[in-house]
C-alpha cells in the first residue's frame, strides 16, 4: 500500500487482499527510479528495464489471482484485463518481457548528440552515434579522439564558465514514441489506473499515481562533463591510441 495514501480500515482491509500486486505495482515504481539514475549506463539501464518489464506485466496477474473467489469478479476484471492489455502502450511492453523470458537480450534504440549547454537544453552541438550497448561516457570518449584529428570545432574544450560540455542521450522503442523511460512511466500510472478500477469496484479509496518523484526528462537526458577533466582523458586516450600503433622495438628472435 501506497505510504502516502490516506486510507480508512476498511481500505487498508481490502488492499491487505491484494498485497501481492500492490508490492509488484510499487516494486515497478522504483525500477522507473533505477532507470532515470542509471540512464547514462547502458548495462544498468538495459538490466532494470528488464526488471520493470516484468514487475509491471505481473500486477494484473496477482490482482486476478487474489480476487478471483470474489463472486462475478473474474468475469468481470477479465474486461479490465483485456483492455488494458489491448492499450498499444501496454501491447508493446508486453511483448518486450516475452521476448526476454523467453528469446533473449532486449536492446532499444540509442540515439545522441554531443556539444554544449547552459544547463537549459542543448546550447548547439552535433549529432553522434551513442550506441546502445555503449556508457554516454565512452561515446564522449570516441567523441574527444574524433577532434584530437579534426580539431575542435564545437569548441567543446574551450573556455566557457557559462556552458558545459554534455552528452544528450534519448533511449527508445521503435513501437512506441516518446523517451523509453517516459514510456515505462505511462505503462505504471496505466497499471494504477486498472488497480484503481478494482479499488472502486470495493468501494476502497483509490491508490495516488503522480510521479512528481521523478527526475524531469529533459535534464535526464543530459549527462555533463567537466573541461579540465575532458582535456586529461583526451590526452590520455591519444597517447594509448599512439602506444598501441607503435611497432614493437622487440627484434625477432
Amino acid at each position: 500500500m501506497r505510504d502516502d495514501c490516506e486510507c480508512t480500515n476498511s481500505d487498508h482491509a481490502f488492499y491487505a487482499r491484494i498485497d501481492a500486486a500492490l508490492d509488484r505495482h510499487q516494486e515497478a515504481h522504483w525500477w522507473i527510479h533505477k532507470l532515470d539514475e542509471h540512464y547514462h549506463q547502458a548495462d544498468l539501464f538495459r538490466w532494470h528495464l528488464n526488471a520493470f518489464l516484468k514487475a509491471i506485466k505481473e500486477v494484473p496477474l496477482l490482482v486476478a489471482g487474489a480476487l478471483q473467489n470474489e463472486r462475478g469478479f473474474s468475469a468481470w476484471f477479465r474486461d479490465v484485463r483485456a483492455e488494458l492489455q489491448d492499450d498499444p502502450l501496454m501491447s508493446a511492453l508486453s511483448k518486450k518481457r516475452d521476448f526476454i523470458v523467453h528469446r533473449g537480450m532486449l536492446v532499444p534504440n540509442s540515439s545522441g548528440f554531443v556539444g554544449i549547454t547552459e544547463l537549459r537544453g542543448m546550447k548547439f552541438g552535433m549529432r553522434f552515434p551513442v550506441y546502445p550497448l555503449e556508457d554516454s561516457a565512452d561515446a564522449m570518449d570516441r567523441y574527444l579522439l574524433a577532434i584530437a584529428e579534426a580539431g575542435d570545432f564545437l569548441g567543446i574544450l574551450q573556455d566557457d564558465e557559462d556552458s558545459l560540455p554534455c552528452v544528450e542521450r534519448t533511449w527508445q522503442l521503435e513501437e512506441i514514441d516518446g523517451d523509453l523511460v517516459d514510456i515505462c512511466a505511462r505503462a505504471w500510472q496505466r497499471t494504477g489506473e486498472a488497480i484503481n478500477l478494482v479499488s472502486q469496484r470495493f468501494d476502497a479509496r483509490e491508490l495516488p499515481l503522480g510521479l512528481e518523484c521523478r527526475h524531469a526528462s529533459d535534464k535526464m537526458r543530459f549527462k555533463l562533463f567537466d573541461r579540465a577533466n575532458l582535456r586529461l582523458r583526451q590526452s590520455d586516450l591519444v597517447a594509448r591510441k599512439l602506444h598501441r600503433a607503435r611497432p614493437s622495438e622487440a627484434a625477432p628472435p
